[in-house]
């Protein structure tokens, strides 16, 4: 045996009999006592129930508006008014809001190409993961971006349910005197998907992937029924005792959607360092900072009692 193999054996026995091999290293079991227990639990439970409180107070402080509009589904455009009461700083979020739209339904969500949406063209056999809406037919398209003629039996760009499904109300936003709001539709998707949405060919496709980010905001699939989603900023300060009046064109028909009872919303609101108004996480902490203090209260008198029994 050469010396680099005998030196390669002594190494490998010398592990082969570590402690870490043979399980003999240092161990820690922690051995709770009942005053660490009561500092655990008494210990979160102030903490939770201090943040639920600070989260509920920034919550209250935001001032939100929320409307329901076009119920009336047949109509192609209806009037909706903000009467603001109490002033609001920018920047003011506008969102939509669907409630009963089951944007996690599996066949919805799997219904897209990820590689078209990159900007790569695909296979017919690649495009059945759109199925049921693969072509520009079946997908209602018959004009491209740049105004030319789609061929209906051509694979739509994009295809898919979630993009046929696309949101495409459009609001404008005036004060009562019909003066322009102006909301800044720009910057309202996240970074990662203006890198992932690419173009394929403009005079193939019906929307503009790189440019939409109201597409790239919808293609995020919410988890629950009643969603809303990101439309834009007003980046004015919208003062008390005024009237903010929004003309909709209603394009978007819910009565198509999965759910026969969908209703759409327009929100603005203010926001704060723990986002948008969100009083389901105040009460969450709250709730798991009383269980926690329950529990220790609990703890205690039994510890107590067992304490008196022993005597």
């Amino acid at each position: 045996m050469s010396k680099k193999e005998e030196a390669e054996y002594e190494e490998y026995e010398s592990l082969k009999n570590s402690k870490f091999k043979q399980q003999k290293l240092p161990g820690w079991r922690p051995v709770p006592s009942m005053g660490r227990t009561l500092v655990i639990y008494f210990g979160f439970g102030i903490i939770f129930v201090g943040l639920g409180v600070l989260i509920l107070l920034f919550s209250n402080n935001i001032v939100e508006y929320n409307e329901d509009y076009c119920k009336d589904q047949s109509a192609k455009s209806c009037i909706i008014e903000f009467n603001i009461t109490k002033k609001m700083e920018p920047s003011i979020m506008v969102y939509y809001k669907i409630d009963g739209f089951y944007q996690n339904h599996r066949r919805y969500m799997k219904s897209k190409s990820d590689k078209q949406l990159e900007g790569k063209d695909i296979s017919e056999e690649e495009a059945e993961v759109c199925e049921p809406v693969i072509t520009n037919e079946q997908m209602g398209k018959d004009k491209s971006i740049d105004k030319k003629d789609l061929v209906g039996k051509d694979i739509s760009i994009p295809c898919g349910l979630m993009a046929k499904s696309f949101f495409n109300d459009t609001f404008i936003f005036k004060y009562i005197n019909d003066t322009n709001v102006t909301v800044n539709e720009t910057n309202i998707a996240r970074k990662s998907d203006k890198e992932k949405y690419k173009n394929v060919n403009l005079s193939r496709q019906w929307i503009n992937l790189e440019e939409n980010e109201h597409f790239m905001v919808w293609m995020k699939p919410s988890p629950l029924p009643n969603f809303k989603k990101l439309w834009g900023r007003i980046e004015t300060q919208l003062d008390a005792n005024t009237t903010i009046k929004v003309e909709i064109e209603n394009n978007y028909n819910v009565s198509s959607l999965i759910s026969p009872n969908a209703t759409k919303h327009l929100i603005i609101t203010t926001v704060n360092n723990f986002g948008g108004k969100n009083t389901f996480l105040a009460i969450g902490c709250l709730i798991l900072g009383g269980v926690c203090l329950i529990l220790g209260i609990i703890f205690f008198i039994g510890f107590k009692l067992a304490a008196k029994k022993e005597k």
